[in-house]
C-alpha cells in the first residue's frame, strides 16, 4: 500500500516512509527534524537532505526554523501532504476494521502465518547477507 500511495503521488517508498513520519508526528504534537528521519528511514545525512528536498520540492513538507531553538530546523506537513496521504489513511481504516472482524481462532491463524512468512524473508535476506563476497 505504501509503495502503490507513494508512486500515486509521485514519490519513492522512503519518502513516503520519511513523510509518514512527519505526519505521524504532527498529528500527535511532536517536532521531527532530519535526524529523526535519517533514523527512522535507514540512510545516511547526505541521502537525508536530498530525501527531505525532494519532499520540499514536491510541496509536501516545509522546513521552518524551531521556535525554541534557532539553530534547528523542523520539518512540517503541508495541506498538499495531508490531502494526498487522505486514501491511504481510509484504506488503512478499512484493513483494520476487516481485521476486526476476524474471529479469534483465525487472527491467532494468521497472526501465525504473517510470522512464519516474515522469519523466512528475514532468514534469507540474512543467509544472503552472509554469503556476500568481501569488498575490497
Amino acid at each position: 500500500m505504501r509503495r502503490r500511495t507513494g508512486a500515486a503521488m509521485g514519490i519513492g517508498e522512503n519518502d513516503f516512509l520519511a513523510l509518514r513520519l512527519i505526519l505521524d508526528n504532527a498529528a500527535g504534537g511532536r517536532r521531527t527534524a532530519a535526524k529523526d528521519v535519517s533514523a527512522y528511514v535507514g540512510v545516511s545525512s547526505a541521502s537525508t537532505t536530498a530525501l527531505i528536498d525532494r519532499l520540499v520540492q514536491a510541496g509536501l513538507v516545509e522546513r521552518r526554523t524551531n521556535d525554541t531553538d534557532r539553530r534547528s530546523v523542523d520539518l512540517v506537513p503541508t495541506r498538499a501532504a495531508f490531502g494526498d496521504t487522505g486514501p491511504m489513511v481510509a484504506a488503512q481504516e478499512q484493513i483494520a476494521a476487516r481485521a476486526a472482524e476476524l474471529s479469534e481462532e483465525d487472527a491467532k491463524t494468521v497472526t501465525r502465518f504473517l510470522t512464519t512468512m516474515r522469519e523466512t524473508v528475514d532468514r534469507i535476506s540474512a543467509e544472503r547477507h552472509a554469503n556476500r563476497p568481501e569488498r575490497t
